[in-house]
């Protein structure tokens, strides 16, 4: 269901062939397609840009039951590409929930907002069951190109509580999460705040990350996750059709 609420909030789409304002006046076909969307921005000036393939794209993501959108603040920037989303509630894939601010179903008693926050993901970055989640002011989250999230994977920039010394210093804020590109987290991942994870790594199933790894081409698992294998890169295709594409025709 969409809900916009407050001032000056933009929600861009575009395709390769034109650029769409989905807010402005008189554009009911869009308004018509959103209202299907699990989508919801509160706060002002809040700008929202997704790009796609082609249109069709735009309309199976949106009906498609496996994308959640809330942004509940002011200022926030979220920019996501042209991403390849799967829901299947036999294998447990659930798609994207992405969240700033409110996570949903805390009750009328509950209510928090993030500000000046910023989320960009790639083109081309597969979801099969992710939650980003942003709590803190002026937090980020990075997911590069090409990069491959399995499902029950969790992407949280804030602890949701505060942490403090015996003198009330604040220790745990959140700043930001990087994961670089041609990355793959592997399923039922917890990727926690001031997280780094470098470039054409693998991260193990299950595993818990809660620090920086700047090293690419490495394969990071465990609870804390650590470094258990270096000088490695992974392909999307099977071994099978992996083989067969390094093999010369004729052989």
């Amino acid at each position: 269901m969409l809900q916009i609420e407050g001032k000056n909030n933009r929600l861009i789409f575009i395709f390769p062939n034109r650029t769409v304002d989905c807010l402005a006046a008189g554009n009911e076909e869009m308004k018509e397609l959103l209202r299907q969307a699990d989508l919801s921005i509160i706060g002002d000036d809040n700008s929202i840009t997704m790009r796609f393939d082609t249109e069709e794209n735009a309309g199976e993501l949106l009906r498609s039951g496996g994308f959640m959108l809330i942004v509940k603040g002011n200022g926030n920037v979220v920019n996501l590409g042209s991403l390849i989303i799967r829901c299947s509630p036999i294998l447990g894939m659930t798609g994207l929930k992405l969240i700033v601010g409110q996570l949903p179903g805390l009750g009328t008693g509950v209510s928090r907002t993030a500000d000046n926050c910023r989320v960009e993901i790639g083109d081309r970055v597969v979801i099969n069951g992710a939650t980003v989640y942003l709590q803190e002011n002026r937090s980020q989250v990075r997911i590069g190109d090409d990069s491959q999230l399995s499902w029950g994977v969790d992407v949280w920039c804030t602890d949701a509580h505060t942490i403090t010394d015996l003198e009330g210093n604040v220790l745990n804020f959140a700043e930001s999460i990087e994961i670089g590109r041609h990355v793959w987290i592997g399923r039922d991942v917890k990727v926690g705040k001031n997280v780094r994870i470098a470039d054409n790594s693998i991260v193990g199933w299950g595993s818990i990350v809660t620090r920086r790894f700047d090293e690419p081409n490495v394969i990071i698992a465990g609870n804390p996750a650590k470094v258990i294998k270096r000088g490695i890169n992974w392909d999307r295709k099977s071994i099978d059709k992996y083989l067969k594409s390094r093999t010369p025709q004729g052989e």
